[in-house]
């Protein structure tokens, strides 16, 4: 079977609802496996409508923020999308890359409009400096809080 189009999967994640791209994401994914559809994904992104669909193939890109470099520049320019969830996850895949590279990028959201997008920001560049992807979601440094993104992402304490 051929991989999707790239307007195959605008138009999947153009859908309405989450649940029907959660659905056609699900076949998708056992059809083809998630890293064959990576490029296609990448490419597809800047086209689809709904916000919804951007932050799920964000969502799922997230695992390749350290081998793949064309995920990073996508999350890099999605940090000026239109919806704050979109807006969240790119910061995630930066938090997550642990790349110094992108700080300029995140520091440029410190004088966002939106207060929850300055705040996932401030805690990407944290994760970053601390070179601790767990800060992300740990933002008191609890070392209570883990981010398991991919298999070896052991816990980091305080």
């Amino acid at each position: 079977m051929p991989l999707p189009s790239v307007d195959e999967l605008v138009a999947i994640y153009s859908q309405g609802r989450g649940s029907d791209i959660g659905q056609s994401e699900q076949r998708l994914f056992q059809a083809f496996g998630l890293e064959s559809l990576v490029p296609l994904l990448i490419k597809a992104f800047p086209h689809v409508r709904r916000s919804a669909g951007r932050a799920s193939i964000l969502f799922w890109l997230v695992r390749f923020a350290r081998t793949q470099p064309a995920v990073v520049s996508l999350a890099i320019s999605a940090l000026s999308d239109r919806a704050y969830l979109v807006r969240e996850e790119a910061c995630s895949i930066l938090a997550y890359s642990l790349s110094r590279e992108v700080l300029p990028s995140l520091a440029s959201l410190q004088t966002h409009p939106d207060q929850k997008t300055r705040a996932a920001a401030r805690a990407a560049v944290d994760a970053i400096c601390n070179n601790n992807h767990h800060y992300f979601v740990d933002r008191g440094h609890t070392g209570r809080t883990f981010w398991g993104v991919n298999p070896g992402d052991e816990p980091c304490g305080p």
